[in-house]
């Protein structure tokens, strides 16, 4: 997976990994180190964060309502 893009800024795949607590401890140092000084890929970063957490709230209210499976 590439961590940034030609453009020098985080790609898609690696914010949406961060945004899960997902990279690996090598890439996750880079990306935060360019998260902190890049504003460009702050606010993508927190579009996709928002985005993580609208879809476990979503998991979780669905769960809420089905807790069980039928066969």
């Amino acid at each position: 997976m590439q961590i940034f893009t030609k453009a020098k800024h985080v790609s898609d795949d690696a914010l949406g990994l961060h945004a899960l607590d997902d990279l690996t401890e090598s890439d996750r140092q880079p990306v935060a180190c360019h998260l902190a000084r890049c504003p460009h890929c702050r606010r993508r970063f927190e579009e996709v964060r928002e985005f993580v957490s609208f879809l476990r709230l979503a998991a979780a209210t669905q769960a809420a309502e089905r807790p069980y499976v039928i066969h």
